[in-house]
C-alpha cells in the first residue's frame, strides 16, 4: 500500500537538474526575447484593459515573462545559489518599474479615459486570489521539473496573473488615483509572493538541493522568520476584502425583496430580446 500511494504522490522530475537550472536561468533573464515579450505583453495588456478585451488581457497573461524572475529567486534561495538570487530580484525589480512607467504613460496618451470590469477585476485582490496565486505556483515548479510541461506553465500564467495588475497600477499613477494604484500593486505583490514561496516550498520538499550537490543549503532561523512574516502581512488585506466582499454580497441578497429581484430578471430578460432583435 505504501508504495502504490508513493507512486500516486511521486514527484521526482523528469528533467536533469542541469535541464531544470538551465530552464529557470533562462526565464530571469531580461536581454534578448525575454525585453521585446515584455514590452510587447505590457502594450497588449494596457490595450486589453483600456478596451475591456478578455482575450487580449489573456494573451498578455501568457506572453509575460514576469513571472521568470519569481520563479527564479525562490528556486534560488531554496538551493541556496546567490547568483540566481541576484540576477533575479534585479531583473524583477526592473521589469516592475519599467511595466509601472510604460503602463502609466499608455495611460496618460490614450483618448480612452475611464475605467473598465477588466481594470476593476484587478483592482481588489481577495483571500481567493491568494489561493489562485499559492496553488498555481505549486503547479509552475511541477512544470517546470516536468519533461513537457508548456501547457502546465501557460496555464498557470493565466491563472495567476502578474502583467495585468501591474498595469492596472500603471493606471492608478496616470489617474493620480491611489486606490486604483495601491490595489493593483497589492494583487501583482501577492501573485509574486505566493508564486515564490510555493516554488520554494517544492523545492525544499522535491530535495532538488540535494541532488544538485548542495548539501549545505539549510536555512537560518531568520529567512523562515522572514517568509512567514511577510506572509502573514499580505495575506491580512485579502482576507479582510474577501470577507467585505461576502458580506456586501450577503446584503445584497438579504435586502432585496422578491419583487424586486422579479423585476431584475424581467429587465435583463428585455434587455436580452432587444438584442437579439437587432
Amino acid at each position: 500500500m505504501k508504495k502504490v500511494i508513493k507512486s500516486f504522490l511521486d514527484l521526482y522530475p523528469e528533467e536533469s537538474e542541469q535541464e531544470t537550472y538551465e530552464e529557470i536561468i533562462e526565464g530571469v533573464r531580461l536581454k534578448g526575447y525575454n525585453f521585446w515579450l515584455l514590452g510587447f505583453a505590457m502594450i497588449i495588456a494596457c490595450i486589453g484593459l483600456n478596451t475591456d478585451s478578455v482575450s487580449a488581457v489573456i494573451g498578455a497573461m501568457l506572453i509575460s515573462p514576469l513571472m521568470g524572475p519569481i520563479l527564479g529567486f525562490a528556486f534560488g534561495l531554496a538551493i541556496q545559489d546567490n547568483r540566481i538570487k541576484r540576477i533575479a530580484i534585479i531583473n524583477w525589480l526592473y521589469m516592475t518599474v519599467i511595466c509601472l512607467t510604460a503602463s502609466s504613460l499608455f495611460f496618460i496618451l490614450t483618448p480612452f479615459d475611464f475605467n473598465t470590469l477588466q481594470l476593476s477585476a484587478f483592482k481588489n485582490a481577495t483571500i481567493f486570489d491568494i489561493l489562485l496565486a499559492l496553488f498555481g505556483g505549486l503547479a509552475g515548479f511541477i512544470g517546470i521539473v516536468k519533461h513537457d510541461g508548456t501547457k502546465v506553465i501557460s496555464g498557470v500564467a493565466v491563472a495567476t496573473a502578474c502583467m495585468p495588475p501591474l498595469c492596472t497600477a500603471g493606471y492608478g499613477i496616470a489617474h493620480l488615483d491611489w486606490t486604483w494604484f495601491l490595489g493593483g500593486l497589492y494583487f501583482y505583490l501577492i501573485n509574486c509572493l505566493f508564486i515564490g514561496w510555493a516554488t520554494f516550498l517544492l523545492a525544499r520538499f522535491t530535495r532538488l538541493h540535494l541532488r544538485m550537490n548542495r548539501s549545505t543549503a539549510d536555512l537560518n532561523k531568520s529567512q523562515n522568520w522572514l517568509w512567514l512574516g511577510l506572509i502573514i502581512m499580505m495575506t491580512i488585506p485579502g482576507v479582510y476584502l474577501g470577507y467585505k466582499k461576502w458580506y456586501d454580497e450577503s446584503q445584497k441578497v438579504k435586502f432585496k425583496s422578491d419583487k424586486e429581484r422579479i423585476i431584475e430578471l424581467e429587465k435583463k430578460v428585455s434587455e436580452l430580446d432587444s438584442i437579439i432583435q437587432q
